[in-house]
């Protein structure tokens, strides 16, 4: 493999970006196969019902300690390295499913995992702000999160597939013997990176540059991601299908619950897809990533207000119109994290963004089936739906006022 650093602004990008995504997209396999068919196969697992949440849960709660710990790796240490050694800890997760069965095991299988994806989803964001210039990072970094979303649905699909003909255990060692491949590949043909400020740190160095303060934006956008995470991966994640079964089932009479509440997924799935490298390339393009924020998190309010009504035609159009912030913002904080930390701090700084929107999904869904009951559906959307759109008209002023100071965006 030849030593010459790649990068982005070359024609040669695709040597980077693509075992960037794809070991990123098969990592994730293994995960995506426990959402989907864990709680079906309890007694294979060797576990109780009530563990499934606990195992499921879990590895959120590891990010809110691991992403900061990411971060400052990803800082300081070998990109490629770190990124190929997360991929490696996910693969062993996966396989370890498989291997070993009961709660404990389990338990600090996902915690593992919980580790793994804060270096996967950190270091590849890392990986790509080195590589990339404040003028095309946003495509990419969109780009990027296409695979993951790949993977998410290729393994939600693949695992339920090989769960029906091989069991829960043998589905398992099938996600993560792919993943481990994945990451044979990625050490083969991922090339050699640009590095840190500090690409063999002293002592010296990372005292000096332990204490960091970030740029006022950075806490903006770790405010407006923790909002889209505790709408869109909280609330509305979670009560998917119970907005399908009372709002939107009752308009589609042939189709049951579950496949229309599968086919809404799929859709949303797809949006997001498409939207997420969309929001990236047009906040290149116009150079202005917050407006492109503001208008995601406006399409987001409309969505949750459509909800509210009675046409399931436009309710179903609601939800899918939600799956635009629920993936355009993610890509444009970690975007304007990237622009506004120096370049020895952009994994610290992501890792802080994610972090906060890893609490707030992970507060959102319990909150949710809280409120249910005294709030229904239609008066919980609406408040989301303002929610949002004041974070818009936040975000608006507060650009607003910094360009009036003349403050540089």
């Amino acid at each position: 493999m030849s030593n010459k650093i790649l990068t982005l602004k070359d024609k040669s990008f695709y040597r980077i970006i693509i075992p960037l995504g794809f070991g990123s997209a098969m990592s994730m396999l293994g995960d995506s196969t426990i959402y989907t068919i864990l709680p079906l196969h309890i007694e294979a697992a060797g576990i109780t019902l009530a563990a499934v949440g606990i195992l499921m849960g879990i590895n959120r709660f590891v990010r809110l300690f691991s992403n900061t710990i990411s971060g400052y790796l990803f800082d300081f240490g070998r990109k490629r390295e770190l990124f190929i050694l997360s991929l490696l800890a996910g693969s062993l997760s996966t396989l370890s499913y498989a291997a070993f069965t009961g709660f404990w095991p389990l338990f600090l299988a996902r915690i593992l995992w919980g580790v793994a994806w804060s270096g996967i989803s950190i270091g590849g964001t890392s990986i790509l702000l080195a590589e990339t210039n404040p003028q095309n990072r946003g495509k990419w970094i969109g780009l990027y999160h296409v695979w993951t979303l790949a993977g998410s649905a290729f393994g939600s699909f693949l695992g339920g597939f090989l769960s029906d003909i091989i069991g829960y255990r043998g589905a398992m060692a099938a996600n993560g013997s792919i993943s481990l491949a994945s990451v044979i590949a990625v050490y083969i043909f991922m090339p050699a990176l640009n590095e840190a400020v500090y690409p063999n740190p002293s002592f010296s160095d990372i005292k000096k540059d332990y204490k960091i303060k970030f740029n006022k934006k950075i806490y903006l956008a770790a405010g407006v991601l923790g909002i889209s995470r505790f709408v869109f991966s909280g609330f509305v994640a979670a009560l998917l299908s119970v907005i399908t079964r009372d709002k939107i089932s009752p308009g589609f009479a042939l189709l049951g619950i579950s496949t229309l509440t599968g086919i809404i997924s799929s859709s949303k799935t797809l949006i997001s897809m498409i939207s997420a490298p969309a929001a990236g390339f047009l906040s290149d393009r116009f150079k202005d990533r917050w407006s492109a924020v503001v208008i995601c998190l406006l399409c987001g309010s409309l969505g949750l207000f459509m909800i509210t009504l009675k046409l399931p035609v436009l309710i179903f159009a609601g939800l899918l119109l939600g799956s635009v912030p629920g993936s355009s913002i993610n890509v444009l904080m970690r975007t304007i994290a990237g622009d506004m930390a120096g370049a020895n701090r952009q994994g610290r700084a992501i890792g802080f963004v994610l972090t906060a929107g890893d609490l707030a999904s992970a507060a959102g869904p319990p909150l949710a089936f809280f409120l249910l009951p005294y709030t229904g559906i239609d008066l919980m959307f609406l408040v989301l739906s303002m929610m949002l759109a004041a974070a818009a008209g936040s975000v608006y002023l507060i650009e607003k006022n910094d360009k009036q100071a003349g403050s540089v965006i």
